[in-house]
């Protein structure tokens, strides 16, 4: 019986042969040793994954998060971003992008489409007085309209005393009923479609001043995902590249 010791392959630890040398015909035998399970190190999912395009290819940008142990003990880490590559007709020539580089880049765009204190306060003001007004070109018609429907609620009351007093047959009842019905849910909905059309662009447009002034705090914190909701709204899609942001339009 020979013991004979030799090295595995790439990255992996020796092993023992046993060779049966009493036998006529020595044979080789590998001991069996349960296989470690290899497991692919996942990537989470980084903050600005899904916002960019690259600029040279015009495949989607991935992130990454890489830590570097050094022999001193030191720990670094880093995340970059990188075109997918994917395109298989061109080879794309863009190296990575650091996240500190990228997140500035994004900061001084939002503050490009950022509102001013005193523009917001105007704009304000503006609204104020736009909607006093809406309100007072619609009073007179929501008035007219309301005395109309209390003239055929009455009306409905007196058809139906005459119907119960006999007076007016069933036919003639019902068919005046439905008349007057149709004509006061005619009135109804249009007092409803004149307050909804006055009033549906003022809420949209207060908020639109809140959150474009909001945009340089946005800028200056360090909430990532907070900045790419607001990139995604405000700037469109944007294509990256290592000297900076392009439009692409959309």
């Amino acid at each position: 019986m020979l013991l004979c010791y030799i090295r595995g392959g790439y990255k992996s630890s020796g092993y023992i042969l046993v060779v049966d040398s009493a036998a006529a015909n020595p044979k080789i035998s590998f001991p069996s040793f349960p296989r470690r399970p290899h497991h692919k190190a996942k990537n989470k999912p980084q903050a600005f994954c899904g916002l960019l395009s690259c600029a040279s290819c015009g495949m989607m940008i991935t992130g990454e998060h890489k830590v570097k142990r050094r022999k001193n003990g030191n720990v670094h880490e880093y995340t970059y971003y990188r075109c997918t590559k994917k395109r298989k007709d061109f080879k794309c020539p863009e190296p990575c992008v650091r996240q500190e580089m990228l997140d500035a880049q994004l900061s001084a765009l939002l503050q490009k489409f950022s509102l001013r204190p005193d523009w917001a306060a105007g704009l304000r003001e503006m609204l104020e007085r736009d909607k006093a007004d809406a309100a007072q070109s619609g009073a007179a018609f929501v008035q007219e309209a309301r005395e109309k429907i209390r003239a055929i609620q009455a009306k409905l009351e007196r058809l139906l005393d005459g119907y119960l007093e006999q007076i007016i047959e069933q036919e003639t009842y019902r068919a005046e009923k439905a008349k007057l019905l149709s004509e006061k849910k005619s009135l109804e909905g249009q007092i409803a479609a004149l307050e909804q059309k006055r009033t549906c662009w003022l809420e949209p447009m207060a908020e639109w001043i809140k959150e474009a002034e909001n945009l340089p705090k946005i800028a200056q914190e360090s909430n990532l995902f907070a900045k790419k909701v607001a990139c995604r709204t405000w700037c469109g899609r944007w294509e990256s590249n290592p000297h900076g942001l392009a439009a692409t339009g959309s």
